[in-house]
Parts: C-alpha cells; structure tokens; sequence
C-alpha cells in the first residue's frame, strides 16, 4: 500500500495526568516486565516505535517487509500488541504488520485524555496511519478491536482495505448488561470468595473464563488486572443496519464456540442479517480470543480472505 514516509517519533515525556494510569510506580514496572518478557519472546523481527497524535502516543510493534501490504492488529481491551505474538509469524510473511496498543488502555503508549466517542477513535486510528505513512490498509480486530477496525470502515472508508472481526463488542449488538456484570458484578464476588476462602491469587484470564495458549501474555494480563488504576475507553456502539450495509470493505466475522458474550451461531445469522455482504465462521474449541485459542486456524482463515479476490468477497 501507498506510504508517505517514515515514522514520526512522538514525544518520550508521559503527562502526569496521563491514560492508562498505573496505581503506583511498582505497578508500572511490573506490568512494563511483563510486557517486554512478551515481547522478548516475538517470534520474527520487530521495530518498536511510537508514532504522534493529538491524543497523545501510540506504541506499535512493527514486523513484515517493508513495501508489502498494510495489516493493523486491534487487541481486545488491555489486550495490546503482544496479543498476536501467536499470530505474528504467519501474518507477517506477505504483509507489513502493525500490532498496536489502543490509546489510553494498557499498553506503553498513552492519551493525555480521554477519548469521548467512536469518532475521536476513528480519527486517532487515522492520524496513526498517517504517522505510519499508510493510506489505506487492511485491519484485524478483536473484541473492543474488532468494534474499533469496523468502526474506521464506516467513518473513514478509503482508508480500510479489508476487516476482520474477531468476536467483536457492540457492532451487531449491544452487550452492555453482560459488560457490566463482569467488571462491576463477577470481579467483586470472585474475589469476595477468595477472601472469605482464605485462598486469595492474583486475578488471572481463568477469571474470564478463558485459557489462553500463550502464557507469556497470560502472565501480562495478570499483571495488567492489578497495575492499572484508570483507563480510557467507551462503550462499543452498534452501528445502524444502513451503516453496516453501506460499508464498502470487505469483512469477514470469525466467532470461537466458546464465546460467552453471546451464542455463536446466533450471532453471526444476525451479523449477516444486518450487513448481507459480511462473510463469517464459528471456529470451533475457540473462546473470546480465537486468535490465541486457535492459532493456526484462525491466522489460515485471516489470510485466506485477504487473499481472496474482491468480486468473490
């Protein structure tokens, strides 16, 4: 894809008042160890950079030849770039990637605010392009990732080549309730139990009800759970039945058949319901995060729609 330069370097000096907030500097480190434990073990040759917006700084971890085509990887939230240390290897080969942190989550980079709505992530994911030096690309998200590349295709649709969606919140249909109840609900009572049990741990992705294969990044997400004070995010909207059917990009919608945000197979008969063109797969011994979970079959069924032709998309 079309490039119009290099990388800016954004500003090194994190505000105090800063997004993501870390409850204490021993906090900070921790959860910066285990990133770069995570990142030590990336599979394939990397740059690490920051690239300038005017919300602040994004942290991306860069890897594939250079003048091949663009692909962004969205994590879920706190998920960040590290969460497609499974992938990375396979979809590298024929593309340039760029794993990002979101703004104002987890991650190394940071928001000197927070963003307001879907169109401040959407024109922060632009501004990030144009500090990659990329027009148009092609994006895979997951989770509140999966809301944020669908989300581009609507506002900024000559920027996005090509979507897939990993198990995305909001998009098709709202989960607010079932959000809600794990943050505010099942965290509390878990560790509720724990106390009066005597048998208290340190918050894990079991918690979640999920098991991840990679448990460099399972142990960053535990330290994530208790660095993290303050963040930036919003609720993953669901856009109308005319947006989803006026978006141009190509997508693709892959559901593990142990996600337990919804049922599997409803949802991607409403998904297709709600944008006719959308193509999608339930994968199979899969959870929240396929990618992870399943590896090897879900990076096959990404590249094969990217490489698939448009007409046949």
């Amino acid at each position: 894809m079309a490039r119009t330069g290099t990388p800016p370097q954004a500003s090194t000096t994190r505000p105090p008042d800063a997004l993501p907030a870390f409850k204490s500097e021993p906090a900070r480190e921790r959860f910066v160890a285990a990133y770069d434990a995570a990142l030590g073990e990336w599979p394939v040759p990397y740059e690490a950079f920051e690239v300038a917006t005017e919300f602040g700084s994004t942290h991306v971890v860069a890897s594939g030849p250079a003048d091949a085509p663009s692909l962004l990887l969205l994590p879920s939230f706190a998920g960040t770039a590290v969460a497609w240390r499974l992938n990375i290897a396979a979809l590298s080969r024929d593309h340039r990637v760029y794993a990002i942190d979101v703004i104002g989550q987890p991650g190394k980079g940071w928001a000197h605010r927070r963003l307001r709505d879907r169109r401040e992530y959407a024109r922060w994911l632009a501004q990030l392009l144009d500090g990659l030096g990329v027009h148009r690309a092609s994006m895979v998200g997951c989770s509140f990732g999966g809301f944020l590349a669908l989300n581009q295709a609507s506002l900024t649709p000559e920027r996005v080549e090509r979507v897939v969606l990993i198990s995305p919140v909001g998009t098709f249909a709202s989960q607010y309730w079932k959000l809600i109840y794990s943050a505010r609900i099942k965290r509390p009572l878990l560790n509720l139990v724990r106390r009066l049990r005597r048998t208290p741990h340190a918050p894990s992705m079991a918690d979640l009800g999920m098991r991840p294969r990679d448990e460099r990044w399972a142990a960053l997400m535990a330290a994530t759970m208790s660095s993290f004070a303050q963040v930036s995010v919003i609720n993953p909207a669901v856009l109308g039945r005319g947006e989803l059917r006026a978006i141009r990009a190509p997508a693709l919608l892959l559901i593990g058949d142990g996600e337990r945000l919804y049922d599997a197979a409803t949802m991607l008969q409403y998904a297709r319901r709600r944008m006719p063109r959308l193509q999608g797969r339930v994968v199979a011994g899969a959870d929240h995060i396929a990618a992870m979970a399943q590896p090897e079959q879900v990076q096959e069924l990404i590249l094969q729609f990217l490489r698939s032709d448009t007409a046949a998309a």
